[in-house]
């Protein structure tokens, strides 16, 4: 468990829990009710003094984002007396920018964060607020809401820092794919049942299209093996020191295992036969890659339906096949959260928006997908279209990132998706396999210095072995020696000896 040294306490709000206690029940309503049926029967705004909130998450700053502010911030006036101001920072620097934030201790009231994003450092720098009991009674519609492995599975110390959002709880592996082009070569995808299987089909379509990679490699230093073998990260996901899916409670150097040699191997292969961008290892720009189809498949996580973001994303028609079945880990449960800064004045009416953002379709949706009738339209009952004359690269509201404002089950569907997208998701949460090791948080601070040199390591190794780019043989043991150097030993014992107590106090 992580041991919070110096954490705010969130002492200073007890005396206005009091006042605000009595004005907010929660909202229930059915998805698509507009403004002048939202929110909670009996919410009421009545003896609020008039707050405005500040709300930090990663995403491309937005054009219209003023227009949505004032429809937003009219609807809450009479909800909570309370006005927003919704400030995107782009991902590729909102880790960087929310740091510098959260040290020089600037005032905001919301921020986006995730296991992926330092939640837990973050915690124990004291920089987020404890909303255990906040939460009971601000968010009381939305925590009823949540799968209970959502709960447990972000909390630290038994504590919740984060509002965790309401979408996919679990993930699963396999593939996504380039449906024209597997109609076009007569290929079934549906006869892919491991990783291996795929080697005849990237024959094939080298074959018949050179101009397409059959598979995209990723440079990036989180390793392949963390899909292929399907692990618990036990932790950061770059760290390593992993659990395999079965229900072992073993830690285990990843990289040193005969599995990780084979599919380095695999790769490796794949990469001097062709399948593989021989630009693998340096070309960052994946995006550009997608939009302009230079490739038949990848290797990746999965969720129901992610096949339909990728159509609206990136063109083509995509389409997913299943490798591993659903499986829920802490790093699933904290992949998306809403904290309360220890520096903001009114955290109680933070927790009474993130209610109405999880539990209002109109608050919701407002946030998701802009004004109806400027940026949208509705096209049936909860389903809507873009405005005419618009898309998603000419609408002025256009953030296409739904896991990161709250709960996606009320988020309307666009038009062309699954109607029943939602109760999917409902169903693979359910059907889920969670964690031998649900609600365990590591506490890194004992292997502080060692992390920092594997990741060293891992940074100079892992973007060549992601791959294939190097010869296994050679690379791989002096790989693995420069982890032991390093201090991975002391890393996965550190790991091993907190789950052997957590499990101990069970």
């Amino acid at each position: 468990m992580i041991k919070l040294k110096g954490a705010s306490k969130a002492v200073a709000v007890a005396a206005s829990l009091i006042l605000a206690s009595s004005f907010v029940t929660g909202c229930s309503q059915s998805p698509g009710s507009g403004p002048t049926a939202g929110g909670s029967p009996g919410a009421s705004a009545t003896g609020l003094a008039p707050v405005e909130l500040t709300w930090y998450y990663p995403g491309t700053p937005q054009k219209d984002v003023s227009k949505v502010e004032d429809a937003l911030n009219a609807y809450l006036k009479d909800k909570i007396n309370a006005t927003i101001k919704l400030n995107a920072i782009d991902f590729g620097v909102y880790s960087d920018k929310t740091s510098v934030m959260i040290g020089a201790g600037d005032d905001f009231d919301i921020m986006f964060t995730a296991s992926w994003l330092g939640y837990g450092q973050n915690v124990a720098k004291g920089a987020f607020l404890d909303i255990t009991d906040l939460l009971k009674q601000y968010c009381p519609n939305t925590m009823a809401a949540l799968n209970p492995n959502f709960i447990t599975g972000s909390q630290i110390d038994g504590k919740n820092y984060g509002l965790p959002t309401q979408k996919e709880l679990a993930h699963n592996h396999g593939l996504l794919y380039r449906k024209d082009l597997a109609d076009k070569y007569g290929i079934d995808m549906s006869t892919v049942k491991s990783w291996e299987d795929l080697e005849p089909i990237f024959a094939k379509i080298k074959q018949a299209d050179p101009d397409v990679y059959p598979l995209a490699a990723s440079y990036k230093t989180e390793s392949y093996l963390q899909t292929l073998m399907n692990l618990d990260p036990v932790g950061d996901s770059t760290t390593p020191g992993k659990l395999l899916p079965d229900g072992s409670t073993t830690v285990i150097n990843e990289y040193a295992t005969p599995e990780a040699k084979a599919y380095m191997e695999l790769y490796h292969k794949w990469y001097l036969e062709g399948y593989i961008n021989p630009n693998a290892a340096t070309d960052k720009d994946e995006d550009a890659d997608r939009k302009a189809g230079n490739f038949f498949t990848m290797i990746t996580t999965l969720k129901p339906l992610v096949n339909e973001d990728y159509n609206a994303s990136y063109g083509f028609d995509w389409a997913q096949q299943d490798i591993t079945a659903p499986y829920v880990t802490g790093n699933d449960a904290m992949g998306s959260m809403q904290a309360i800064s220890r520096t903001s004045k009114n955290p109680e009416r933070a927790l009474m928006f993130l209610e109405l953002v999880n539990t209002d379709p109109y608050v919701n949706n407002l946030i998701n997908f802009g004004v109806e009738g400027t940026h949208y339209v509705k096209t049936a009952d909860n389903t809507i279209d873009y405005a005419p004359g618009l898309d998603s690269s000419t609408s002025g509201y256009a953030p296409n990132e739904g896991w990161v404002f709250g709960n996606q089950f009320i988020n309307y569907i666009f038009k062309g998706q699954n109607p029943g997208k939602w109760q999917q998701y409902k169903d693979y949460n359910a059907n889920a396999t969670p964690s031998v090791i649900m609600g365990f948080q590591l506490d890194t601070e004992p292997i502080q210095t060692e992390l920092a040199a594997c990741a060293n390591v891992i940074a100079q190794y892992v973007p060549t072995l992601n791959v294939g780019a190097d010869d296994v043989d050679t690379v791989l043991p002096q790989f693995l020696q420069a982890l032991k150097d390093a201090g991975v030993d002391k890393v996965i014992a550190e790991k091993q000896k907190q789950i052997d107590a957590w499990l101990a106090s069970k």
